[in-house]
């Protein structure tokens, strides 16, 4: 099933499991100093902006569906 013939449901649903795995790894990145493991703030952060980016990829293809086809001029 193409992403651009998904209903707008599923983009919304998408967009709200994302936000809230980005709002955990935000608010873990800020709790912790980077001094103390700084390879889990790393990960936090990078993981949070991947899934951005991935939902945003996403949402790209599913609107490049909903452009109006060209019209005919003569």
């Amino acid at each position: 099933m193409s992403i651009q013939r998904w209903h707008w449901g599923k983009i919304v649903i998408l967009w709200a499991w994302g936000g809230l795995c980005v709002a955990v790894l935000l608010t873990r990145f800020l709790s912790q100093k980077a001094e103390v493991d700084p390879v889990v703030s790393s990960l936090s952060f990078v993981g949070s902006v991947l899934i951005l980016g991935a939902l945003t990829i996403v949402t790209w293809l599913w609107l490049g569906g909903k452009d109006d086809p060209p019209t005919d001029r003569r």
